[in-house]
C-alpha cells in the first residue's frame, strides 16, 4: 500500500487510488467541479489541482495516481490562485440568480464560490439567454446555468448505459442535448439531475415547491422491484417532494425510474381513505368498528357452518415481512386454516423447488455486486434493464468496464443487446431447449468441468444418459438457432473462468418453467458455475418482497422459514398460544377451484389483484364472483376490490415501518416517512384489529413486535438485531469469503432432463403468439397510480413487427383487437422491430386491459389473433 504525505499528513492509500481519493479518505478537502465519484475523471475544470514535490507544474488530483513516498500540497498560493481563476471564469457568464435557482442551497458553484472567498465575477461577458428545454418528460434543462462539465453525459453513458445525452457544439455555444436532437427518450433514472453541479438539469416539479433546507430526508427502501434499492425520501409538511440517494448504499446511489419518480402514487387522489361495505350493490363508507365487526361476524358464521377450511386467503409480495407473517399467523391461529397462498405460486415457488432439488438454495446464489466480476453472463428470457434495472445496469458495466462476455437469449430485442457479445433470437418457450443444446455441445467439445462434476455433484451419468437421447437437430429446430450460433454461446459460457445465468419471467412463468429452471441449473453445474464467487444463478422476480413473503410462510405447505408443520408444531403453538390446523391447505389454483365448487365460501385478499396479476385471470373473475364473502385490503380500488363485499384501506409503503427481503436475501428496514393517510392502517395492524374483534388478539402493538417474533421462529432470521438493519441491512444467506462456497453439506445434484415443445393447438385460427411481461416504466399494477410514470407510459400497447402491421393495415397508435379462445382486449399498436414476425408483446401492468383473461394456463405465452380496424382476416 502506497504511503504518501498530503499537507504534512501521512496517508495510507490503496493501489490505483488517486490523490483526490486519498485526500478524501484522510478528510482533507480538495475542491472539485467536473469530478463526480460515479464516473471516470475528466480533469477538464482544473479545480482540483495540487502541487507534487518534484513535479514542475500543478497536477489534477482527480486522475493522478498516488505512488509511495509522494508529497502533495493542496493549499499553496499558486494552487489557490488557479482555483480562484477557474471559479471566476465559471462565473463570467453564469447567472447569479441564486434566490430563484432550482439548485439553491445545494449548488456546488454556490458552495465553491463562498468557500473560496470570491465576492463576485471579475471577468464579465454577455450572459447566455437560451430557452429552457421544457418539452422533456419529468426533467428540464436550462442551458444558461450549464457549465458543460459533462457529468450528466458521462453518468448517462458510463453508469446507466443509456447514452441518451451528448454535447452539442463547442465553446460559447456549447450545450447538452439529446443524441438525436429530439425529445429525451431514456431510462429516466434521474442520474443526470443528481450529477449536475449547477441546477442546469433539474426535475420539473419538486425543486420549485420546496428548498433543500426545508426538506427532511429519511432513509428507506424502494419497494417496487425485488432489488430493494436504498433511497431517501425528502418530505415537507407530510408530503414527499423528491427522492435522493446515498452514494454509499448497496445500489451505489443509483435509482431507476420507479424509485426516482414513482413516489407520487402515495399522494394519488384515488387512495382509499375509509373502510367500505357493499350495501344494495354499492359501496358505502363506514367506520373501522363496523367494517371489522361485519367481517368478523361473517367469518364466525361461515366457520360454524362449514368449518375453517371454507375460508381462504391470498397475499401480495408488496407486503412487508411483518405484514406477511401476521397474515399467515392470523389465518392459521385465528381462523384455523392453511388455505393461504400468493402469486409466488406461479413464479418464486417454481424456482425454489427446482433449485432445492439441484443446489439446495432458495433464490439467487450470489450477491448482485458479484456480477461485475463475472467473466460470462447468460441472460435468458428477461430484459433486466426493464424488470430489475439495478441488476441490468451492473451487467452493462460488467460488459463495458470489465469486459464481461454477455450472451443474450430472448424472443425479442432487449436493452442489453448492444452490450452483448452474442445475441440469440430464440423462439418463445424454447429457453429449456437452449440450455439442453448448450449442454450437449459443451459435452461434445469436452469443455465441461470434469473436476467440479466429479467432486461436487451427483446424478451426472443419469442426466447425461437422458441428454444423449435428445437429438441436437430437434433442439435447433425448436429454438430457431443455427448450430454455429449455439456453439458460439456454448464456448463463451464454458470457457469462462467465472459464469452466471440470469433468467426471468419468460422462463419462470412458462408452463414448462420448473423443468426449464432445472435445465439452467444443470448447465451451471456442468461448467462449474456454482458454489463459488462471481459464478451462480440469478432468478429475477418483479415485485419487491416476493422472497420475504415466502420466507414468512405465506403458502399452504410450509410454516415460516420453510419449516414442516409437524416438526415445528409445538414451537408455534407455544409461541402463538393457539392450536394449529392439521389440514393440508389449498394452493392458489386449488382455492380458485374451491370457490367454483362452493367448498371455499369466503376469501380474504391482502394487497393482491388476481384479476390483473394472476395467470388465467378470467377464471379468477368468475370464481371470485361466487364467493359469499370477499374481503380485500389495498391502497386503491383494484379490479378485484370492485368485486368485494368489504374493502379495508391500507397505509402506503411510505406510511408504515417494517422490513423487506430482496432477491439476494438482503433484509432491509422500511421506514415510516409520513403519517398514514386518514384512518388507513398498516396491513399487519388491520389483521391484528380483526383478530381482536374475533376475540383472539395476536399480541402485536407495533411492527417491531412482529419482527421480534420472526427472529424467534424463523431460523434464517434468528439473531438479527435492529442495528443489523441500519444502512444497507443484512444479507442472510451465509455467503462465505472463500472462493469455494458450499451452501450446505450435500453435493449439488443434476436433475433429469427432458425435451418439451409448446403445443400448437389453435395455431391455424390463432396464428400469433402473445408474449406478456412488464413495461419498462411500470412495476406491477401499483405504479400505474403514479402520474409521473403514467406520463412516460400511459397505457398498454400491442408491440408488433412492422411487416405484420403492414399486412394488417396497422399504423402506429391504431387500435388493435387481440383475441384468444378465452377473451379479448383492445389496445394501441406499437410498431417495432424489437419483436419478431408472428409474435406480439403486451405489458400486463395495466388493470384495464385484463391481459391475463386471454390465458387458460398458468403461463406467459398464448396464441391469439389480431383484428385491424375494418378487417376480419388475420395474418
Amino acid at each position: 500500500m502506497p504511503l504518501l504525505t498530503i499537507d504534512d499528513i501521512e496517508v495510507n492509500a490503496s493501489e490505483g487510488m488517486t490523490i483526490l481519493e486519498a485526500a478524501q479518505k484522510a478528510g482533507i478537502w480538495i475542491p472539485t467541479l467536473c469530478y463526480y465519484p460515479k464516473i471516470t475523471p475528466s480533469d477538464s475544470c482544473r479545480m482540483c489541482v495540487v502541487e507534487i514535490e518534484g513535479v514542475h507544474r500543478p497536477m489534477t488530483s482527480c486522475n493522478t495516481i498516488v505512488r509511495d513516498g509522494m508529497r502533495v500540497r493542496t493549499d499553496t498560493p499558486q494552487v489557490k490562485n488557479i482555483r480562484e481563476e477557474v471559479m471566476k471564469l465559471v462565473l463570467m457568464d453564469h447567472p447569479l440568480d441564486c434566490p430563484i435557482c432550482p439548485a439553491a442551497g445545494e449548488c456546488e458553484i454556490q458552495t465553491l464560490t463562498y468557500r473560496l472567498g470570491i465576492a463576485g465575477a471579475e471577468h464579465l461577458m454577455e450572459r447566455r439567454s437560451g430557452s429552457i428545454v421544457k418539452n422533456w418528460p419529468l426533467i428540464q434543462y436550462n442551458p444558461n446555468l450549464c457549465i458543460t462539465c459533462l457529468r450528466c453525459v458521462k453518468v448517462c453513458h458510463e453508469v446507466i448505459g443509456a447514452g441518451a445525452l451528448a454535447l452539442q457544439e463547442l465553446g460559447y455555444n456549447a450545450r447538452i442535448n439529446t443524441r438525436d436532437g429530439g425529445v429525451l427518450k431514456c431510462d429516466f433514472c434521474g442520474e443526470c439531475v443528481e450529477a449536475c453541479p449547477s441546477g442546469a438539469m433539474s426535475y420539473k416539479d419538486s425543486k420549485t415547491w420546496a428548498r433543500s433546507w426545508e426538506l427532511r430526508k429519511t432513509p428507506t427502501i424502494c419497494t417496487l422491484c425485488s432489488a430493494g434499492c436504498r433511497m431517501e425520501m425528502n418530505v415537507k409538511d407530510d408530503k414527499i417532494f423528491r427522492i435522493t440517494t446515498d452514494p454509499t448504499s448497496h445500489n451505489n446511489g443509483n435509482l431507476c425510474v420507479g424509485g426516482r419518480f414513482g413516489y407520487d402514487l402515495v399522494h394519488n387522489k384515488d387512495r382509499l381513505v375509509s373502510p367500505l361495505i357493499r350495501r344494495e350493490g354499492a359501496f358505502r363508507p363506514v367506520f373501522w368498528e363496523e367494517a371489522l365487526s361485519y367481517v368478523s361476524e361473517k367469518f364466525k358464521k361461515i366457520i360454524m357452518e362449514s368449518g375453517p377450511d371454507s375460508i381462504a386467503a391470498l397475499a401480495s409480495p408488496r407486503l412487508t415481512n411483518e405484514d406477511c407473517y401476521a397474515f399467515q399467523k392470523f389465518f392459521r391461529s385465528v381462523i384455523g386454516t392453511n388455505n393461504i397462498d400468493s402469486e409466488a405460486r406461479f413464479s418464486f415457488l417454481r424456482v425454489q423447488r427446482a433449485m432445492e432439488l439441484t443446489c439446495g438454495v432458495k433464490g439467487t446464489t450470489n450477491t448482485l455486486e458479484e456480477l461485475l466480476k463475472t467473466e460470462a453472463v447468460l441472460v435468458i428470457g428477461i430484459d433486466p434493464v426493464e424488470e430489475t434495472p439495478a441488476l441490468g445496469w451492473k451487467i452493462k458495466i460488467a460488459s463495458r468496464r470489465y469486459d464481461s462476455n454477455v450472451i443474450v437469449a430472448n424472443s425479442r430485442q432487449t436493452s442489453l443487446d448492444p452490450f452483448a457479445r452474442t445475441r440469440l433470437r430464440i423462439r418463445p418457450y424454447s429457453e429449456s431447449e437452449l440450455a439442453l443444446g448448450m449442454m450437449k455441445i459443451i459435452l461434445d467439445l469436452d469443455l465441461w468441468d470434469r473436476k467440479f462434476v466429479r467432486d461436487r455433484t451427483t446424478n451426472f451419468l443419469p442426466m447425461k444418459s437422458l441428454l444423449d437421447k435428445i437429438p441436437l437437430k430437434g433442439i435447433l429446430k425448436r429454438t430457431g438457432l443455427s448450430a454455429e450460433e449455439l456453439e458460439e454461446a456454448a464456448r463463451i459460457f464454458a470457457e469462462a473462468s467465472t459464469a452466471s445465468i440470469i433468467f426471468g419471467g419468460d422462463v419462470i412463468l412458462q408452463e414448462n418453467g420448473l423443468q426449464c429452471v432445472m435445465n439452467l441449473v444443470n448447465l451451471a453445474l456442468l461448467t462449474g458455475a456454482m458454489g463459488r464467487s462471481n459464478s451462480g444463478i440469478y432468478p429475477i422476480f418483479e415485485k419487491g418482497n416476493i422472497v420475504g413473503l415466502c420466507d414468512m410462510g405465506v403458502m399452504p405447505e410450509y410454516m415460516p422459514g420453510y419449516q414442516d408443520m409437524a416438526a415445528v408444531r409445538d414451537l408455534f403453538e407455544k409461541t402463538w398460544k393457539a392450536k394449529l390446523p392439521y389440514s393440508k391447505g389449498k394452493t392458489a389454483t386449488e382455492i380458485a377451484r374451491g370457490l367454483e365448487s362452493g367448498e371455499v365460501r369466503a376469501i380474504y385478499i391482502a394487497g393482491a389483484d388476481p384479476l390483473t396479476d394472476y395467470p388465467n385471470a378470467g377464471r379468477w373473475a368468475s370464481a371470485l364472483k361466487k364467493a359469499e364473502l370477499l374481503v380485500t385490503q389495498d391502497m386503491f380500488m383494484s379490479p378485484t376490490a370492485e368485486l368485494a363485499h368489504c374493502v379495508f384501506p391500507v397505509a402506503s409503503f411510505a406510511e408504515k415501518e417494517g422490513t423487506m427481503t430482496n432477491i439476494e436475501h438482503r433484509v432491509q428496514r422500511l421506514a415510516q416517512v409520513i403519517p398514514p393517510l386518514g384512518p388507513t392502517m398498516p396491513d399487519w395492524s388491520i389483521l391484528e384489529e380483526l383478530a381482536k374483534t374475533m376475540g383472539h388478539s395476536m399480541g402485536y402493538f407495533s411492527a417491531s413486535d412482529v419482527f421480534r417474533e420472526i427472529t424467534h421462529t424463523v431460523p434464517l432470521y434468528k439473531g438479527i438485531s435492529p442495528q443489523d438493519l441500519e444502512g444497507n441491512g443484512k444479507i442472510l444467506r451465509p455467503f462465505s469469503t472463500s472462493p469455494e462456497r458450499l451452501f450446505n453439506e450435500k453435493s449439488f445434484s443434476f436433475a433429469p432432463v427432458r425435451t418439451w415443445e409448446a403445443p400448437d393447438k389453435d395455431a391455424a385460427d390463432y396464428p400469433f403468439e402473445m408474449v406478456v411481461g412488464r413495461s419498462m416504466y411500470h412495476f406491477g399494477s401499483t405504479s400505474t397510480r403514479s402520474m409521473n410514470l403514467l406520463g412516460l407510459c400511459p397505457c398498454g400497447n400491442v408491440e408488433i413487427n412492422p411487416d405484420d402491421a403492414s399486412e394488417l393495415g396497422l399504423k402506429q397508435g391504431d387500435l388493435v383487437e387481440v383475441m384468444s379462445p378465452q377473451g379479448a382486449f383492445k389496445a394501441p399498436a406499437e410498431i417495432s422491430y424489437k419483436i419478431s414476425r408472428g409474435l406480439i408483446f403486451v405489458p400486463v401492468n395495466f388493470p384495464g386491459l385484463g391481459v391475463y383473461r386471454l390465458f387458460d394456463e398458468n403461463t406467459n405465452v398464448c396464441r391469439v389473433k389480431l383484428s385491424a380496424p375494418g378487417k376480419t382476416s388475420y395474418a
